[in-house]
């Protein structure tokens, strides 16, 4: 059995210890699976299953953050006088190889207001990005690489 089922499974158990099935109860129980499943691994270091959920909590923060910062910047061009974004569009060189890396590499760059994943060129090497608010070409990969692309993958491989 995977280890997520067991986390369920432990989450459940946990909630029916208790003679309460409630969400907070099963919240809790998985938080008491995850630790019981971190502890009893056999290989050296942490558990394998435990990294994925850190690496997908720091994806969905990564993600809640940049939302939010996008966001933000939105209403202040739209609420200050004046035009100050410089509109662009930019060619990514993506290490993201299958079709659901790419799509959620895609997805997760449209989500953020002010930027949207334009297309993917033939070759699936690159992804050409709209941004509102131009950055150097650099600047702008070297933060989709660090903020959104590298921590996908290493949720998803």
């Amino acid at each position: 059995m995977s280890a997520f089922l067991w986390n369920v499974v432990l989450a459940f158990l946990w909630a029916a210890m208790l003679d309460e099935i409630t969400p907070t109860n099963l919240a809790i129980g998985f938080g008491v699976g995850l630790l019981l499943l971190a502890f009893s691994t056999t290989q050296q270091g942490a558990s394998p299953y435990a990294m994925k959920l850190l690496y997908v909590g720091h994806l969905l923060a990564l993600i809640f953050w940049n939302v939010l910062t996008a966001n933000w910047r939105l209403a202040h061009e739209i609420l200050t006088p004046g035009v100050n974004n410089q509109p662009a569009i930019y060619a990514y060189e993506m290490e993201a190889r299958t079709d659901m890396e790419v799509t959620l590499l895609a997805l997760i760059v449209s989500f953020a207001p002010g930027s949207l994943g334009l297309d993917v060129s033939q070759d699936r090497r690159l992804l050409y990005v709209h941004v509102m608010f131009t950055t150097t070409r650099e600047q702008f990969t070297r933060n989709l690489r660090e903020q959104v692309e590298r921590p996908l993958l290493k949720v998803l491989r």
